[in-house]
């Protein structure tokens, strides 16, 4: 079986992947959990609190314009 969530073209309006039995196909909707989405926003709140002290963020993406505050 197989559990998706995410696909490479979003959303996914027609797919063969829907008729099958051992599949279960979501929209793009895996962590719509209350403790995933509180989660993201501490990571998210820790990140701005470290970018604010100065200090480098744990999530930077592009670390190489990183030059701190």
């Amino acid at each position: 079986g197989a559990g998706l969530d995410v696909y490479e073209k979003e959303p996914l309006s027609e797919s063969p992947l829907f008729q099958l039995p051992n599949a279960l196909t979501l929209p793009h909707i895996g962590s719509a959990t209350a403790e995933t989405r509180e989660a993201m926003a501490n990571r998210a709140m820790d990140n701005l609190r470290a970018a604010l002290l100065g200090e480098r963020p744990r999530d930077l993406v592009n670390p190489q314009v990183w030059k701190g505050c």
